[in-house]
């Protein structure tokens, strides 16, 4: 290997010989050539640059660009689990409120259904109380021609009564009056127990 290096030290020795030279051959031939001499020495500098850089910063360079893919790459790991995590929270709200639409919806259901319900139940009270009101109103128009027939009784007999005691003192005489008091006594007397 040190002949490798030797070897390298002596091609790059005779080379920047060669370059020192160039110079003077180029004062040597004329202002004409500056230009060209300028851009040959820039490629060949650009050429020692890129060779010192490809002997010395190649590792290095690598290393940094591994580095970066890396860290790159671990970056891209975090925003895909980042991604599957929104993914995962979005699916999961739509099933929430996927259930939470059908919670309302039983909800909504249960509530017409007891409304129904209630509504029966009040129906059936309000059919019950009518009846109830119905048969109290037929006891009271009951009552009140109970009422009014006995009222009307009362009168007939009162009528009756009245003519009577106008026509009957010159219908019935004493003997009349006698008969229809025996009667009486009569009456009385089976009536009474015996001792």
């Amino acid at each position: 290997m040190k002949s490798i290096d030797f070897c390298h030290i002596k091609r790059l020795s005779i080379f920047f010989g060669v370059l020192l030279l160039i110079p003077e051959l180029a004062l040597a031939s004329g202002p004409a050539w500056r230009p060209t001499y300028d851009t040959v020495m820039m490629w060949v500098n650009f050429f020692i640059l890129a060779g010192i850089i490809l002997k010395y910063a190649r590792e290095p360079i690598k290393n940094f660009l591994k580095q970066k893919k890396a860290e790159v790459v671990a970056e891209l790991d975090e925003l895909e689990a980042e991604k599957a995590r929104i993914l995962g929270d979005i699916k999961s709200a739509d099933t929430q409120a996927l259930q939470n639409k059908q919670r309302l919806k039983e909800m909504k259901e249960r509530l017409i259904a007891q409304g129904e319900i209630k509504k029966g139940q009040i129906i059936e009270q309000a059919k019950q109380q009518s009846a109830i009101m119905i048969e109290a109103t037929r006891k009271k128009m009951e009552n009140r021609i109970v009422q009014a027939h006995n009222t009307l009784k009362m009168e007939l007999a009162d009528m009756a009564f009245e003519q009577a005691l106008k026509q009957l003192p010159g219908i019935i005489d004493d003997q009349d009056n006698q008969r229809l008091l025996d009667r009486y006594m009569d009456g009385m007397h089976q009536r009474e127990p015996v001792v």
